[in-house]
């Protein structure tokens, strides 16, 4: 039975479950959802239900086939795309944030790269990822560029699908913690350029994992 919050809609509240059980990898890429299966489930009438999967299909986590709902699939061209989408986005906000971030965020940046060598060590993969994303976003919100901003978090929720798709609970190998301490050393020397260009090596490296995982 959902709980419901009374200061937000309950289709809002339908919309966030939903997605996120989707981006946990609740549900198998292709499954079909049912909305009426749905609403019982939750406890709730259909029409808060066919609110959010709608929304779900314009986010493209959900696809309409005929009168059908299933979970988005991607095939390999998918992962593709959306990793070279976000290649640019976040190459970018790798080098406006070397001019805008503040020593304060560069020193956060430096301590998230410790633990995540700490946690590494313990084997905590669930914190390694939690850490992860946590460094690109101080990145990204340090770029200052608000509709970068905007436009990155429009594919979060897919990247997010797609590494929890394709890696399926592992991550890469630890070589991404030396691509963080690259990222993080050419934006504490105020290198744009140089952050440019080791935040998109870094998210190459990330595909190119991806991609493997996905062949194999």
């Amino acid at each position: 039975m959902l709980s419901v919050v009374k200061t937000e809609p309950l289709h809002a509240q339908m919309y966030q479950l939903i997605k996120k059980r989707l981006i946990d990898g609740y549900y198998n890429p292709g499954e079909r959802l049912v909305e009426v299966r749905l609403a019982e489930e939750f406890g709730v009438s259909r029409a808060p239900v066919r609110e959010a999967l709608r929304m779900l299909v314009q986010d493209e986590l959900l696809v309409q086939k005929g009168s059908a709902l299933h979970v988005f699939e991607p095939t390999l061209r998918d992962m593709i795309d959306i990793y070279q989408c976000r290649q640019r986005l976040e190459a970018l906000a790798a080098k406006l944030a070397a001019v805008n971030i503040n020593p304060a965020k560069i020193e956060l940046l430096e301590m998230i790269i410790e633990e995540t060598n700490d946690v590494w060590i313990k084997k905590d993969m669930k914190r390694v990822v939690e850490l992860n994303i946590q460094f690109h976003e101080i990145i990204l919100e340090a770029s200052g560029n608000r509709q970068l901003i905007s436009l990155t978090n429009m594919i979060r929720d897919k990247v997010t699908y797609l590494r929890n798709f394709g890696f399926k609970g592992s991550v890469r190998d630890g070589s991404f913690i030396g691509e963080h301490e690259r990222i993080v050393a050419a934006i504490k020397e105020r290198n744009g350029d140089k952050a440019e260009k080791e935040m998109h090596g870094h998210i190459e490296q990330d595909l190119l994992a991806l991609v493997s995982l996905y062949k194999t």
